[in-house]
């Protein structure tokens, strides 16, 4: 399996169902991954479909805006290098390739947070503002974009 074939099989739905912020891009509300992730990370505005009742909560238990870094850094290289360090995580997509979205996410998220003692519950939704952005963009627009590290 190989980058585009990944990204055809994804369903943009589902990656929604990972995020829900992502409602927001697909409404025109926001129009880029970054301002989908201010949503989901804390300290960031809550999102438009948050209740009037999040407002009033005293503690954000979102996960810290680190994740969002990391999960960025690590779906760039994942997508748009050639880097050694994921042949073991292709070959457990390609296993999953007749599985669902959500199954897919889920395997990266659990590779991704074994390197940095993450659940894979917290990376999964940033994983899937990724993937969603990669197949918005484009592989070569979204790779060109992340590139810099200052995205």
């Amino acid at each position: 399996m190989n980058v585009q074939s990944l990204l055809q099989i994804l369903a943009l739905d589902e990656l929604t169902y990972e995020a829900s912020a992502l409602t927001a891009w697909e409404t025109g509300i926001v129009s880029n991954a970054e301002d989908v992730a201010m949503f989901m990370y804390r300290g960031g505005p809550f999102p438009p479909q948050a209740s009037a009742k999040d407002h009033l909560i005293k503690e954000d238990r979102r996960p810290e805006r680190k994740y969002w870094t990391f999960v960025k850094k690590e779906i760039y290289a994942f997508l748009c290098t050639d880097d050694k360090r994921y042949y073991d995580l292709w070959k457990q997509i390609d296993a999953l390739q007749k599985k669902s979205t959500t199954a897919i996410v889920g395997v990266i998220a659990t590779f991704l947070g074994a390197s940095i003692g993450a659940p894979a519950t917290l990376l999964a939704g940033f994983i899937s503002v990724c993937l969603y952005a990669a197949i918005k963009l484009g592989k070569e627009a979204f790779c060109s974009y992340y590139a810099t590290g200052e995205a």
